[in-house]
């Protein structure tokens, strides 16, 4: 997707400090767990929880893994006993643990702990530095893999493999973008994929070739990427879960509670057994729910329909409250960013016009969901462009038409554009709608990318979400993982206000005097400057409170867990936050900077803010 990966500053996360090879191996490896108590009750708090009545309460009582009690301090403290542990919430909100329905967190956290990392730097000189001091600490390595560099740095040819040559000539080096449509690739990748002047595009990629030679240039786009797949590192169970570890106590530090991964590799055995054997153990802190790469590159019809198969039979052994796999995950288009988003309207003539990558044939598309849907399982689609949107849709009635009605709860993700009558369309099919309210602000993007491409009407109305609420939708969050790091007080104070907070803007524009930042819908720049501010359609700023609940409960009903967790009450798994202050009364400025205080998972304490 599309977001520049923000690894952030020590004000607000210590993960910057962490991101090293040492960062799995050196730690204990997943989140604290608490000292045994007979029940744990949480008082003197506001507690939102997001019931059917968006109730509020004083206390909560925690016992046996369960919410045992939610209603007023003084029948709380009545469950108290001599191991009780009390945890007074100051007057702060008390939440459901957050859903983030969709990121990458097994892929990301191998990337994190094993490769290069590109996200912390901000040129095409300090990759370079990046990458030389990498290969010079990892000499033995047999290839070089990483991500993070940011495709809007260059031209539309991209990076050049030269540069990586002249770091690694011997050895192949594979980079993959932030956004994870494109990878950046030295010569030796492209000899030994076979990838040469007379190679053809593969459909659905683009071998991006210098203007002047016609040779590759060294990227390598969408579907044309999966041309180096085979030289990539392969990564052992125990790699994979010693990152999982690490990776899923940060995630606690950020009230995450519940993920969903959002392309399982069914034929990375390693990759899922770690969630599996993980789960088993009893060692997650994280519920895991996910969904089946598909693509059509995978094969002809009769081999994806077997590999259907296979992902339905594999998910049914996988039965415990902390890992399944419920769906499986098409892209009915590409990105923006890439120029491969599949659109209504042309891009611009400086792009080429055209209307970008549908990805799917649709007879093959909706002979595979209905096979999927009729088995039962969730279809999960990566869905930018409206005209994406259209022949998905058309796609899923065909199967709705063929297999009658049912509670499948299909997801389109990303939803950067969609028309009032998809978003009908949906509602009718009983769909989700994953929102990043991360993306939906007027960044640098929104002038170099986003303008240039497709114009400024276009520009001016991307990211629905208030009217995804309205239409009837149950709208869920993401933060795409690794593209973007989940924090909750930019997620909350970007949806309401359409707005880059301003710690984000600090970190990303230090230093660089012609951007300015205001949330002021009226506000404008003076010439020569950028405006960092609000992004249009601006009724699409979401109420607090709706945000709150997508976060929660419209992550869990969309997977099918809306019964054990998302919102607070009796008999519900206690999967719970407390934060630094009560975001209902706090100015929304105030919210962009909330701190996680406690994070509750299964009613064991994981994360501690008062023990850092």
């Amino acid at each position: 997707m599309k977001r520049k990966l923000i690894k952030t500053l020590a004000v607000f996360t210590t993960l910057a400090l962490t991101l090293s090879l040492s960062a799995c191996g050196g730690g204990e490896g997943g989140a604290k767990k608490s000292e045994e108590a007979s029940n744990i009750i949480i008082k003197n708090a506001s507690v939102y929880t997001v019931d059917d009545k968006s109730s509020t309460a004083e206390a909560v009582v925690v016992k046996d893994g369960l919410i045992e009690y939610v209603g007023t301090e003084k029948e709380a403290m009545g469950y108290e006993d001599e191991n009780s542990k009390i945890i007074d919430a100051q007057g702060s909100t008390v939440l459901p643990g957050n859903i983030d329905s969709h990121m990458h967190p097994a892929e990301s956290a191998v990337q994190y702990c094993f490769e290069i990392g590109l996200q912390d730097f901000f040129s095409h000189e300090e990759y370079l530095k990046e990458i030389q001091r990498f290969v010079k600490e990892n000499p033995d390595l047999e290839v070089y893999a990483g991500a993070g560099f940011m495709r809007s740095f260059y031209d539309s040819v991209g990076p050049r493999k030269e540069d990586l040559d002249k770091i690694v000539s011997d050895k192949p080096v594979i980079l993959m973008s932030a956004d994870g449509h494109s990878k950046w690739v030295n010569s030796k990748a492209m000899e030994l994929a076979g990838i040469t002047k007379d190679t053809k595009d593969p459909e659905g990629g683009v071998i991006q070739r210098d203007p002047k030679t016609g040779e590759p240039a060294g990227l390598l786009q969408e579907s044309a990427a999966n041309l180096v797949s085979d030289l990539l590192p392969e990564y052992s169970l125990e790699q994979y879960k010693e990152a999982i570890a690490w990776l899923q106590g940060w995630l606690n530090e950020r009230g995450i509670t519940t993920v969903y991964d959002g392309m399982i590799p069914v034929d990375n055995e390693n990759y899922y057994m770690a969630y599996q054997e993980m789960a088993e153990a009893g060692e997650l802190t994280i519920r895991v729910c996910g969904a089946w790469h598909m693509a059509p590159e995978m094969g002809n019809e009769k081999e994806l329909r077997e590999r259907i198969d296979k992902g339905i039979e594999l998910s049914k052994g996988f039965t415990t409250d902390y890992f399944q796999v419920i769906g499986f995950k098409f892209f009915a288009d590409q990105v923006l960013e890439e120029g491969t988003a599949y659109l209504d309207g042309e891009y611009t003539k400086e792009l080429g016009g055209g209307h970008g990558i549908k990805v799917w044939d649709n007879d093959l598309l909706a002979a595979l969901f209905t096979k999927i849907d009729k088995a039962g399982y969730q279809i999960h689609v990566h869905q930018i462009g409206n005209a994406a949107a259209t022949y998905a849709l058309d796609a899923l009635e065909k199967a709705r038409e063929t297999n009658g009605a049912n509670d499948n709860r299909h997801t389109f993700i990303h939803v950067q554009y969609l028309s009032k009558e998809n978003m009908g369309r949906m509602a009718k099919l009983g769909m989700n709608a994953m929102i990043a309210p991360y993306w939906s602000v007027r960044d640098d993007y929104y002038y170099d990318i986003y303008i240039p491409y497709v114009g400024q009407e276009m520009a001016d109305s991307m990211y629905p979400a208030q009217s995804l609420v309205d239409a009837g939708l149950n709208v869920a969050t993401h933060s795409d993982f690794l593209v973007t790091e989940p924090d909750m007080g930019w997620l909350y104070y970007s949806a309401v206000t359409r707005t880059l907070p301003q710690k984000i803007f600090d970190f990303w524009y230090d230093g660089m005097d012609e951007y300015v930042r205001s949330p002021d819908t009226k506000a404008t720049a003076e010439k020569g400057k950028y405006l960092i501010g609000p992004l249009k359609p601006y009724d699409e700023r979401m109420k607090l409170e709706d945000i709150v609940k997508a976060s929660t409960y419209g992550g869990a009903y969309a997977n099918y867990m809306e019964t054990e967790i998302g919102s607070i009450e009796k008999g519900k798994k206690a999967d719970l936050l407390i934060l630094d202050q009560d975001i209902f009364k706090s100015d929304i400025e105030t919210v962009s900077n909330l701190k996680i205080k406690t994070t509750v998972f299964d009613g064991k304490i994981v994360y501690d803010g008062n023990k850092k």
